[in-house]
């Protein structure tokens, strides 16, 4: 196992230039199956699955997991969405690349580029992207993609580490906090045009958020997906959420594109709470 220190300084429009903080990059941890990269940041823990290009774990500062995958040896639709279906940015579905970027695939390689950045090429040649994490976030730059298809940017995983619909919110730069449910299972999912989407809890402190760098008019989803045939009244699941992701399961997205991902200490409780985690998601940069 080796360890590699990395200081990365930014500076943060909002509170003037940060002090110095460090990024930990451990090589050679093995999780669910696959070598992978643990970053550790000051805001969040990521396991990166190299062979897989994908997070199977993304911790909060409370070391609660958002991601949680599992490989359980038995594929089920819909009992998987408790382990095998979770994961981030579960980029490429179907085809000789399905499962790009997925946890529990092995398509892929994955090296460290610079201090902060871990960059994954498909075993096909057809794919690359470049993760690059800060102190408060962390971006995913792609590089190539296959011209003959489209992809999408999916958040599968247990809001908060639970699945409890129920006491779950959401909001996107649209509108919200929403406590809407809509259901994978049972119908109907929700679909909209969203630029950034945030996930919360009602009983939990941290909010985890997802947002595409530049803005498109193509359909985004949210929904919810139980492990059984009782939709979000079962007993474990996971969100599903898809930029580019039409009904069907259908991947809109082509070309080059950037998304970010990070937490957000604090509720949204309302209005006020909501045009603040905006402001702040808005306001971070390199």
């Amino acid at each position: 196992m080796k360890r590699i220190l990395i200081l990365v300084s930014l500076c943060l429009s909002a509170y003037g230039c940060s002090n110095t903080a460090s990024i930990e990059i451990t090589d050679g941890v093995f999780s669910e199956g696959q070598e992978c990269f643990r970053i550790e940041t000051p805001s969040a823990t990521y396991l990166y699955q190299k062979e897989a290009g994908g997070f199977s774990k993304i911790i909060d500062e409370n070391n609660t997991d958002w991601v949680n995958f599992h490989e359980s040896g038995d594929i089920n639709n819909p009992r998987s969405s408790e382990s095998d279906f979770r994961g981030l940015p579960n980029m490429v579905y179907g085809g000789e690349d399905g499962g790009v970027g997925h946890p529990g695939f092995k398509k892929m390689t994955s090296r460290i580029t610079a201090p902060n950045k871990i960059q994954s090429t498909s075993n096909s040649g057809k794919w690359q992207w470049t993760w690059t994490f800060y102190q408060e976030y962390a971006e995913l730059t792609l590089e190539q993609v296959d011209s003959t298809r489209e992809y999408f940017f999916l958040y599968e995983g247990p809001i908060a580490g639970r699945f409890s619909p129920g006491t779950h919110y959401w909001g996107t730069n649209i509108s919200g906090p929403l406590y809407l449910q809509p259901d994978l299972i049972k119908g109907p999912e929700h679909y909209a045009h969203w630029q950034t989407v945030y996930f919360g809890d009602t009983e939990y402190e941290q909010v985890f958020f997802v947002h595409q760098i530049e803005p498109d008019t193509l359909d985004d989803l949210y929904t919810y997906m139980g492990n059984s045939s009782q939709g979000n009244a079962s007993a474990d699941g996971m969100v599903v959420f898809g930029f580019g992701r039409a009904p069907e399961g259908t991947p809109l997205l082509t070309g080059l594109q950037k998304f970010r991902i990070g937490f957000y200490n604090g509720k949204i409780k309302g209005q006020s709470d909501h045009q603040d985690i905006l402001a702040y998601i808005n306001r971070l940069s390199p």
